[in-house]
């Protein structure tokens, strides 16, 4: 994950199945590619715990920056200008 344009730190738990990713400011990662990236190094992955800045539109969030839209599960938090929210996988 390191290696993805806009990535600047990654944290793995194989025990816990967690990997935290903070992108660097004014990034173009989407989600749908950092699923693709763990998909393709041999893992599952599940809900997406997200930090984002944008704007919801119904039961989406559509991403600054990327304008990728992202299903959420649970009512959207905004503090100080940044939304965080939880979305499931599509399958």
């Amino acid at each position: 994950m390191r290696k993805v344009e806009g990535v600047q730190d990654v944290r793995v738990s194989l025990k816990d199945g967690l990997t935290v990713v903070d992108l660097r400011p004014e990034n173009k990662v989407t989600l749908a590619l950092l699923r693709a990236v763990i998909k393709n190094n041999g893992f599952v992955s599940k809900d997406a715990q997200v930090t984002a800045r944008g704007a919801i539109s119904g039961d989406s969030f559509e991403v600054s920056g990327t304008g990728e839209r992202v299903q959420f599960t649970q009512k959207p938090i905004a503090s100080g200008g940044v939304w965080q929210f939880s979305s499931p996988l599509k399958r």
